[in-house]
């Protein structure tokens, strides 16, 4: 019998993802919402397989009870995908760092108590395994097992406004991930745990409803089409969404070295620069007004070399195929709202 999987986030660009890949592969899913008209919405979404699908609404993910109650006696995995995004609120531990943690800790907690899971996998970020500001470190790599080292703690001041946004969420990133750590180590519950840590994700959003990019797809297009000067908006680092949901998905039975609390997969795209996509927007897509010139830094690296041989991942989509899935999405919303290109 497939097991139910109980995943938050769901209404988000990856849990989309992952439950469409879910949902195909044959699994019954338990999908946790924060309001009731998420219900409906992802019902019209997934209307095909309204069979494997159950809901539960829980206002607030780091309310222990609630996700105890959700998971019941029949949840054998959980895909812990929810996350705070960066620029909605300015107080790091109140708008990033509390909801960070707590909603871990209560998914960690709740799960002892249901002995029926098996399976934790958290969606944590590569931003959780490189020190503050590292994306901006030309060609720093990035490998496992080093959150513990890197030199961050909740009492740090931050820059005011947009200009402290991604560094109180890459901080609260490594806090939490280093919370998850620390509570696996001193609890030892019945359930192995893996954590997955992805560069940037992009691809075609299965959540866009206007000509409006979320996320990190609508970085790549401000960074294409700001004036020329200053730094890319996110490094060249990049994954395409569909290689997250097949991480996730791979990761629910995987094989896990007992010896570790937590096992730590990078998931990141093949190397590339910006100089690499600049080019290839202006040879396939001419009519989009690319200003941005470089020179461009060298973007850092994530070693996969134990994701591809544990998760038996034998090709990452290209830089080529992760821009185009992000820009035909483009041009094909603005055709039907009836607008130009760009």
């Amino acid at each position: 019998m497939s097991p139910r999987i109980f995943i938050t986030g769901s209404t988000g660009f990856i849990g989309s993802q992952v439950v469409l890949d879910a949902l195909k592969a044959g699994h019954q899913l338990r999908l946790s919402v924060r309001r009731e008209p998420q219900v409906e919405e992802l019902k019209t979404r997934f209307a095909q397989y309204a069979s494997q699908l159950d809901f539960t609404i829980i206002p607030y993910i780091n309310n222990t009870d609630a996700i105890r109650s959700a998971l019941s006696n029949d949840v054998d995995v959980i895909f812990h995908l929810a996350s705070p995004m960066p620029g909605k609120g300015d107080d790091f531990k109140t708008d990033y760092l509390q909801p960070a943690v707590a909603g871990t800790e209560a998914m960690l907690n709740a799960a002892a108590d249901a002995p029926a899971v098996k399976r934790v996998v958290i969606m944590s970020s590569v931003l959780a395994l490189m020190p503050l500001g590292g994306m901006n470190i030309p060609g720093l790599g990035v490998k496992a097992g080093a959150n513990p080292t890197l030199a961050v703690d909740a009492e740090m001041s931050f820059p005011p406004g947009p200009a402290g946004y991604g560094a109180k969420y890459s901080a609260s990133k490594i806090l939490a991930h280093r919370a998850t750590l620390e509570w696996m180590q001193a609890h030892k519950p019945q359930y192995s745990l893996v954590t997955l840590h992805p560069t940037f994700v992009l691809g075609r959003d299965l959540t866009q409803q206007t000509s409006t990019p979320n996320g990190i797809n609508g970085f790549l297009m401000t960074t294409l089409t700001k004036p020329p000067g200053g730094n890319p908006v996110v490094p060249a680092s990049m994954v395409d969404v569909r290689d997250v949901s097949l991480t996730v998905l791979r990761s629910l039975d995987v094989e896990l070295d007992q010896k570790e609390f937590v096992t730590e997969y990078l998931v990141a795209g093949n190397p590339t620069l910006y100089d690499d996509v600049v080019g290839f927007v202006k040879r396939k897509y001419p009519d989009i007004p690319v200003n941005i010139e470089g020179p461009y830094n060298k973007p850092f690296t994530a070693d996969t070399s134990r994701t591809e041989r544990a998760l038996g991942i034998t090709r990452w989509h290209s830089m080529e195929e992760i821009v185009t899935s992000v820009l035909d999405q483009q041009l094909e919303i603005r055709g039907r709202e009836g607008r130009a290109a760009l």
